[in-house]
């Protein structure tokens, strides 16, 4: 049958291990096409600086984002592997370009805690009777072993009539993943839409009419005691 979530892909990314840090040296790299990043994490003695090149992020990323990737970081001549996660991503907004990285070592026999997005399945039958699908929250905080990491969750929109909602509670969850976000929280709901402003503008044009008498008189009281 269908799979309520695919586990994440686990996808290698070639690295260097850097020498020199700072600000002048990051710059140099990124002009050479280098993306300067950080490796860190509690089997590690030390962050460990490193250079990514910009075609092997094209080539990985979105795609391991989530996941885990398998990062071979080359140091003096040798090879190294470390199971990783990305941490941060932090990006030139001007020019859409991925500036630095920072990556944490895990480790495949302990939890991770991190956030998956969730995709909405089926078709609400309060949509059939005029109703609109709001979809509200789109990504809930997970723990579970590195090799349990699913791509996504699963929510099934399938029974929702009108004025319905899907909360956390009610998500899809494999064995072995426990949801932090709260059970309550609302992932979607088929709710009316909203037809109230025709109505709100019908009423605001009345108003002024009612009240241009007394506005009036109190406006004159003003402007006579301002003369006296």
């Amino acid at each position: 049958g269908r799979s309520c979530c695919g586990l994440a892909e686990q996808v290698q990314m070639e690295a260097k291990a850097r020498k020199r840090i700072g600000s002048s040296e990051s710059r140099r790299l990124r002009k050479e096409g280098w993306v300067p990043s950080i490796l860190y994490g509690p089997e590690l003695d030390a962050p460990l600086a490193i250079q990514i090149s910009v075609q092997e992020l094209h080539r990985v990323l979105p795609g391991g984002q989530r996941g885990i990737i398998q990062l071979k970081v080359e140091d003096a001549g040798e090879t190294k592997n470390y199971p990783v996660m990305i941490k941060e991503i932090e990006r030139d907004v001007f020019r859409d370009e991925i500036t630095h990285l920072d990556f944490y070592q895990i480790s495949l026999t302990r939890k991770v805690t991190t956030s998956v997005p969730i995709n909405l399945m089926g078709t609400p039958p309060g949509t059939a009777e005029g109703g609109v699908l709001q979809h509200q929250l789109w990504e809930v905080d997970i723990e579970c072993l590195p090799g349990q990491l699913p791509d996504y969750l699963e929510g099934d929109v399938s029974q929702l009539q009108m004025g319905d909602v899907l909360t956390v509670g009610e998500l899809v969850v494999p064995e072995g993943i426990e949801i932090l976000t709260p059970p309550e929280d609302v992932v979607a709901s088929v709710v009316l839409p909203v037809m109230e402003e025709e109505e709100v503008e019908e009423v605001d044009e009345e108003l002024p009419a009612e009240e241009a008498a007394p506005e009036g008189d109190e406006e004159g009281e003003v402007e006579a005691e301002e003369e006296e």
